[in-house]
């Protein structure tokens, strides 16, 4: 069925905002007003409403939306039966295109309301299937220490946050992941490895 063309500027409207808040989250943080938002969408500061009733709503749709993006390119990889090192640099290179944003979502992720909390958890629970996908093959043909899975897959998520959290240490620039990509991999399959 066409949509009208009132249905595709509604649509326009709500894919402009979401992009504005993603980069407006990114730079001032998730508790950045949604004057600032209306501002870089360039539109009328009530249009978010008419879109998103609050606020939270706002930030749960973007939060799915990141989420979604993000399983789609990581559920290929599981199924196409990747190694872990390929699984391993997708998901830097992942987040390495939203690094500032989700620098900002790990960082500030205790302050947000509690729906968006969840899709937060959710997020890092689709990553840890597909990841466990990878990884049980990888044990399964004895080229990875038998280590339970949740263990391998926190430690990795718990390597990055750690880099991307202290970022003015590591890379005042601000490229963390791009600068220590290389050896955040070949260390972690260093320690997995029989």
């Amino acid at each position: 069925m066409k949509q009208s063309k009132r249905q595709l500027q509604k649509e326009s409207t709500r894919k402009l905002i979401l992009q504005a808040a993603y980069k407006v989250y990114a730079n001032e943080g998730f508790g950045a007003t949604t004057t600032s938002i209306a501002k870089e969408a360039q539109i009328a500061h009530g249009s978010i409403f008419a879109h998103f009733p609050t606020v939270e709503d706002l930030k749960r749709n973007l939060l799915e939306q990141f989420g979604t993006d993000m399983n789609r390119q990581l559920h290929e990889l599981s199924e196409n039966d990747s190694s872990l090192e390929e699984f391993l640099y997708a998901h830097i290179e992942i987040l390495t295109k939203h690094q500032k944003f989700y620098r900002r979502l790990i960082g500030e992720s205790s302050q947000l309301p509690e729906q968006v909390k969840y899709i937060y958890l959710s997020i890092q629970s689709t990553v840890s299937f597909h990841m466990s996908k990878v990884l049980e093959v990888s044990i399964k043909e004895g080229t990875l220490k038998k280590i339970p899975i949740h263990f391998i897959f926190n430690t990795w998520l718990g390597l990055l946050h750690y880099y991307l959290l202290n970022q003015e240490l590591f890379a005042p620039e601000g490229k963390v992941l791009n600068r220590y990509k290389e050896e955040l991999v070949r260390n972690f399959l260093e320690l997995l490895a029989v």
